[in-house]
C-alpha cells in the first residue's frame, strides 16, 4: 500500500496516490509528495517541503529540519527537492532562512550519496552529484552537473560552476570556476574537465579551445593579473560566435566584480548582530517590536526580513530606483 501502516504522517501532508511511504517514515507538517516518490523507511520530512516526482529518500534521511543557524527565528522557510532525485542514506536537508530568501532547493536529477549535508538556503542545480560525507554550509550555489567529491567540506556563500568537479577531501574557501577540476586546501582550479565536457555534448575543438584558455588563465600568465588575462583571452576567441570560453571569461568578470573574500554569494550576506552590512547590497531596517536596528537586503521587489535581534519577520519594500 502507498502509505505503510507503521508510517505517520500529518493530515496536513499532500500525499499523492502512486507516491509511497514506508514503514517508520514520518511526515510532519505542509508536506508535498508527488508522483512516484518513495520515503523508503525511516525517513523524516518536516515543515513546508516539496518532494517532485520520483524521487527516492533511503533510510535516516531527513529533510526539512530547521536550519542550523543561530540567526533563525521560526520563520517560515521551506525546502524543495526536484524530480527523479536520489538522496541516499542519512542525507541531512535543512529548510531556508529570511536571510537567504526562507528557500532551500535541490534541482531535478540529483544524486546526493550518504552522510551529505545540504545547509540552509543552499541551491543544488539539476543534475549534480554529491558524494558520501560531503557537508556544504549555508548559502553555497552548486552549478549543473557538477560532482562534489566524498568529505569535502564547503564554507558559506561558495559557487561551485558547472560541470565542475571537487576532488574529494578539499576544503572549499573560495568559489570555484565552471569546467574545472578543483583540488586542494584551500581548493583550486587545476586542470579542464574533459569527460564531464565530452559527457555533456562539447565538441573537441571547443574542447581544445578551453584547455588553451585554461592554461592561459591559470597556469602560464605569470605575473600578469588575472583581470588582464581574461581580457586578452577574450579578445582572442570573441571572433568564435557561440565558442564556451567566453562563458568561462563571463563568470571569471562576474566572480571579479562581486566577490567579496573570494565568493560572489557573500554579497548578499546580512550583518550579524551588532555588525555592519557587507556592501551597498544591504540597508537598515528598525525593527517595529525591538526597536533595534538590522540589515535586510536590497532587492527590486518585496520579501520577507527577520530581525536579527529577536526574530520578528518584516515585509521590506522594494528598493527605489
Amino acid at each position: 500500500m502507498p502509505i505503510h501502516p507503521l508510517a505517520v504522517v500529518d493530515p496536513q501532508a499532500e500525499v499523492h496516490p502512486e507516491a509511497i511511504v514506508g514503514p517508520f517514515c514520518y511526515v510532519r507538517g505542509k508536506v508535498r509528495l508527488e508522483a512516484g516518490v518513495e520515503l523508503v523507511s525511516h525517513a523524516s520530512v518536516y515543515g513546508r517541503a516539496t518532494i517532485g516526482a520520483g524521487t527516492r529518500i533511503f533510510p535516516g534521511a531527513v529533510i526539512g529540519s530547521d536550519p542550523q543557524d543561530l540567526k533563525y527565528k521560526g520563520e517560515d522557510s521551506e525546502v524543495r527537492i526536484g524530480e527523479r532525485c536520489r538522496l541516499h542514506e542519512c542525507v541531512t536537508v535543512s529548510k531556508g532562512t529570511a536571510t537567504g530568501g526562507l528557500v532551500t532547493s535541490v534541482g531535478n536529477d540529483v544524486l546526493v550519496m550518504a552522510y551529505a549535508h545540504i545547509a540552509h538556503d543552499c541551491h543544488v542545480a539539476d543534475s549534480v552529484v554529491i558524494a558520501n560525507n560531503a557537508q556544504l554550509a549555508g548559502h553555497c550555489r552548486i552549478g549543473r552537473k557538477a560532482i562534489v567529491g566524498g568529505m569535502v567540506g564547503m564554507h558559506h556563500f561558495v559557487t561551485v560552476g558547472e560541470l565542475s568537479i571537487v576532488s574529494a577531501m578539499c576544503g572549499v574557501r573560495f568559489d570555484i570556476p565552471p569546467y574545472v577540476m578543483a583540488e586542494g586546501t584551500p581548493a583550486e582550479p587545476r586542470s579542464i574537465n574533459v569527460i564531464g565536457l565530452r559527457r555533456d555534448g562539447w565538441s573537441e575543438s571547443d574542447i581544445a579551445d578551453m584547455r588553451e584558455a585554461f592554461r592561459d588563465l591559470y597556469h602560464d600568465r605569470g605575473a600578469t593579473p588575472l583581470r588582464e588575462a581574461v581580457a586578452e583571452v577574450r579578445e582572442r576567441f570573441e571572433s568564435r560566435v557561440g565558442n564556451p570560453v567566453l562563458r568561462l571569461c563571463d563568470w571569471i568578470d562576474q566572480h571579479l566584480e562581486n566577490a567579496i573574500k573570494g565568493r560572489m554569494q557573500e554579497a548578499s550576506r546580512t550583518a550579524v548582530v551588532g555588525g555592519k552590512a557587507n556592501s551597498e547590497r544591504t540597508r537598515p531596517v528598525v525593527c517595529s517590536h525591538c526597536g533595534k536596528e538590522f540589515q535586510a537586503a536590497v532587492r527590486s521587489e518585496a520579501f520577507l526580513a527577520a530581525c536579527t535581534h529577536c526574530g520578528r519577520q518584516h515585509q521590506v519594500e522594494p528598493a527605489k530606483g
